[in-house]
């Protein structure tokens, strides 16, 4: 729901269907935002330009390569896809038909990580990174593992900002409940990730050791700080909705045919490095 009330309000951009194998709900928001009511995404192919795909994660592949085979531009909710083979396909699907995918790490269009990435932060300068997403138990079950499902996040923007091979994996933790990982670059450098879905408080924190200082990054309340042996400073952040920006960057991708932010090609890395956790979880 929260991507049809963006999509509908976007700026250039007619929202043609939604769609759903629950008919009820389908029909019920389609009538609310006066579009057609589809039960089948096929179904899509010759209707639209583009379109997004936030269903469970184990469906992307099967919602997506048709309409890549269509040449129908696809925002796919993050993960890409939960195993190496949909991901591949994905991939695969787009290379083939020239035909634009974003994948959709909402935290890399958070204000604050924006500004992280506009100071200019170069992978070379950076010493180690450790992150934290933390959240108290939710009362439900999660079908994708932690990793998967939380960590995923802050992989993806650590692997953005080194920009070099990963070179070993280690971590240790619960498939379901928590997790934590160290990564090691080629270049020497390391990243600590923790992951938990059954913390005592809510915790989205990233601090980035740098040559030029120390780099405070708070998801939640979206302030960036940098600190060095003479001052702390707060960065200035340009305040926006975080799902616009990604629409809206998916949008010009399939206007312009440039890249959007975050590629299918660099989803699928992620991916892999999450399986490389996953195995090294060994549980």
């Amino acid at each position: 729901m929260h991507h049809v009330r963006a999509a509908a309000d976007m700026a250039h951009t007619k929202l043609v269907a939604v769609v759903d194998i629950d008919r009820s709900l389908a029909t019920q928001t389609a009538q609310q935002f006066q579009c057609h009511a589809l039960f089948d995404a096929a179904d899509l192919v010759g209707m639209v330009d583009a379109v997004t795909i936030a269903t469970p994660p184990e469906f992307h592949a099967a919602a997506a390569i048709p309409l890549l085979n269509a040449r129908i531009a696809c925002l796919i909710e993050k993960p890409l896809a939960l195993n190496e083979a949909d991901c591949a396909a994905i991939v695969q699907a787009a290379t083939k038909t020239n035909t634009p995918v974003a994948v959709g790490h909402i935290e890399r269009f958070n204000p604050a990580t924006e500004a992280l990435f506009a100071a200019g932060v170069r992978g070379a300068d950076i010493k180690s990174i450790t992150v934290e997403r933390l959240s108290p138990a939710a009362g439900r079950q999660v079908p994708v593992d932690v990793v998967s499902d939380m960590m995923i996040h802050d992989l993806e923007i650590v692997l953005a900002l080194k920009n070099c091979d990963v070179v070993s994996v280690t971590a240790s933790g619960m498939r379901d409940d928590w997790a934590t990982a160290v990564l090691k670059f080629s270049d020497g450098t390391t990243a600590d990730l923790r992951t938990s879905r059954k913390a005592d408080e809510r915790k989205r924190r990233l601090v980035l050791q740098t040559t030029q200082g120390e780099y405070q990054l708070d998801f939640m309340a979206r302030q960036l700080s940098h600190i060095t042996s003479n001052a702390r400073t707060v960065v200035a952040v340009h305040e926006h909705d975080a799902l616009r920006g990604e629409i809206a960057d998916f949008l010009a991708a399939v206007r312009t045919k440039a890249g959007p932010r975050i590629t299918a090609n660099q989803a699928a890395h992620t991916m892999d490095v999450a399986r490389q956790i996953l195995k090294a979880l060994g549980k």
